[in-house]
């Protein structure tokens, strides 16, 4: 038990006290225990190095445990020429979500000193006012106090809250002026003061203050973001081994539960499904960071640091600080924009897409390090891949081309077809990426290729080929998809299509079309030499004959009738050896070949 970093025992109708001892697990990351009967005090002790508490909707009582805000340290730091003391939170606590219990008395000030990104605490009984303090939590991103008996007024504190999009504090007993700045918070999406009748001021949906008559019930606006972001590590008593570390993505249930009737017939408050901390073990190496790290590194997604658009949204990079800093490419989607029918809603368009990536372990596929989904948009951590695009690589003007010579252009070829290989033969269910393109496939230093853009993956349930909607890249999408027939062969057509763009160094759509409406034959074929990338010199020996032999294989990879085209197993070089690229060398050696209709070749 001492080992274990995450303990997540939600909805399972457990009763009686939460045993104290687990929340002092000296590994211990995160509890998730929301969605149960538990009863008593919250446990009074919790880890220095727990993040994430989640045990929303059960039965405690009493009040807020001091523990979970144990009085900051201080740790004199050196600076040029001088000492100087610097707060340390003794806690890492950056999730706290205990709403829907009966917890009574105040709230702690305390709570303003740790690093919180959200805190949720409605739907209990407390009261008092709401601290000052908690204007110092500078990373908050959510803040719900709704449904409980505080008193007081809005402190104005909360407007140094620079990055919450989220603030409820409906349903109390507040009155008073709101702070103007309150509503001219830019940050500021979802803002819900209704139920304290004694509350004005300059924002929407409030009375003004000199009226002759403060209307209770108002209503401010309403935009209803919701914010999930989990990434957290499970570590076996085998991964303890200083040799293996593994990375494990959960994505809790989002659930909504009622609230009482005397918190009013419209007021919902989250399960606290989602969980905000960020913590990354990944080959031995850990590395923590939050959210508020990635909106740091970025300046809030600001246009500068973004590297790449596309029809799925933007990807920016983040350099992130510290001697555990990495360098991420964080793409931003817009939820309105990612709907696919194939899901249903955006949002689950989403999950299939994170809950397919946690799957995949593969050299050539961008390994994914976060999520999130907040204020109207989805985040994707992604390893940067330096070099970009195979794209950008292959048309590059100049003559950097040569850089991206024959050789590597088939060692990019095999990695492609490994990983589509992978998710099609070794992932259960088999995944269909939809969306293979030169601009999808990113190339690193070495010019090994990455997989990228799963937007438009979707796992391919057993007898289920159809889907609702189009997806993919026109030029790269199988025939059989105006059909919206959609199956691992639409990939391997992709895959072919990609393929023949590296080798003829343009896209190879008027080549494709020929074969199609077979306009190509014996008397008007095309010589493969003249095919290939006139910018560099024709390929010889073994690397010729693996050019020549990736040129058939993409050929028989983008026949127009599904069935006739091989499968990625059949075609990836680590499924069967150098046969796919190297066994027919005797055959082909000699360039000067043509290609007829049907993709087959004929020596001249």
């Amino acid at each position: 038990m001492a080992a274990l970093q995450r303990l997540s025992i939600n909805t399972n109708m457990l009763e009686g006290e939460l045993p104290a001892e687990l929340t002092r697990l000296p590994n211990l990351l995160g509890i998730v225990a929301f969605d149960n009967l538990f009863s008593g005090t919250v446990p009074p002790d919790f880890s220095r190095n727990l993040s994430i508490v989640s045990m929303s909707n059960n039965k405690f009582s009493g009040g807020l445990p001091p523990g979970l805000c144990n009085t900051p340290r201080l740790r004199a730091t050196r600076s040029p020429g001088q000492f100087r003391p610097v707060t340390v939170p003794w806690s890492a606590l950056q999730d706290l979500s205990l709403s829907l219990n009966r917890l009574a008395g105040t709230i702690p000030p305390d709570l303003g000193a740790l690093p919180l990104l959200k805190l949720d605490l409605s739907h209990n009984m407390l009261s008092g006012h709401i601290p000052l303090t908690l204007g110092n939590a500078t990373s908050m991103l959510r803040l719900d106090l709704s449904g409980n008996h505080l008193d007081g007024g809005v402190p104005v504190e909360l407007t140094k809250l620079a990055h919450m999009w989220h603030l409820n504090l409906s349903h109390n007993n507040l009155t008073g002026e709101v702070p103007a700045l309150l509503g001219k918070m830019a940050s500021l999406q979802d803002l819900d003061l209704s139920g304290n009748p004694g509350l004005c001021g300059d924002i929407a949906g409030l009375s003004s203050c000199h009226s002759d008559s403060i209307r209770g019930g108002s209503r401010s606006r309403r935009y209803r973001a919701r914010l999930v972001l989990v990434v957290v590590t499970l570590v076996s008593a085998a991964a303890l081994l200083p040799s293996v570390a593994a990375v494990s993505f959960v994505l809790l249930a989002r659930r909504r539960r009622q609230a009482g009737q005397d918190s009013g017939p419209d007021t919902t408050a989250s399960g606290a499904g989602g969980a905000m901390a960020l913590t990354v073990s990944i080959w031995g190496k850990d590395a923590a960071f939050s959210f508020g790290d990635i909106l740091a590194a970025t300046e809030h997604f600001n246009e500068a640091y973004c590297i790449g658009k596309g029809s799925f949204g933007s990807v920016y990079r983040a350099d992130l600080p510290g001697p555990g800093g990495r360098s991420l490419a964080v793409k931003r989607l817009d939820a309105s924009e990612t709907g696919d029918a194939c899901w249903g809603v955006s949002e689950k368009n989403f999950e299939n897409e994170v809950r397919a990536l946690t799957r995949v372990r593969h050299h050539n596929i961008v390994r994914l390090h976060g999520f999130s989904a907040m204020g109207g948009h989805m985040y994707l951590a992604y390893e940067l891949v330096e070099r970009g695009s195979l794209g950008k690589v292959l048309y590059r003007p100049g003559r950097s081309c040569e850089l991206f010579d024959w050789a590597a252009r088939v060692r990019a070829i095999g990695g492609l077809a490994q990983a589509l290989a992978y998710l099609h033969h070794d992932c259960s269910p088999p995944m269909i990426h939809r969306d293979v393109t030169v601009n999808n496939v990113l190339l690193d230093p070495d010019y090994e290729p990455r997989v990228s853009n799963f937007g438009t993956a979707r796992f391919l349930a057993p007898g289920r080929f159809d889907c609702t909607s189009v997806a993919g890249s026109y030029g790269y999408m199988a025939p059989e998809l105006a059909y919206l027939r959609v199956t691992t062969k639409c990939d391997v057509y992709s895959f072919g299509v990609v393929t023949l763009e590296i080798l003829m160094g343009r896209h190879p759509g008027s080549l494709i079309s020929s074969m199609h409406s077979r306009l190509l034959d014996t008397s008007g074929s095309l010589l493969l030499k003249d095919a290939l990338d006139q910018r560099l010199d024709s390929p010889e020996g073994q690397v010729g004959a693996q050019v020549v032999s990736a040129f058939l294989v993409a050929l028989s990879c983008v026949r127009e009738d599904p069935e006739g085209r091989p499968t990625m197993r059949s075609v990836a070089p680590g499924a069967l050896g150098v046969k796919a690229f190297g066994a027919e060398q005797a055959a082909h050696r000699d360039q000067d070949m043509n290609i007829n209709d049907n993709g087959n070749n004929s020596q001249r």
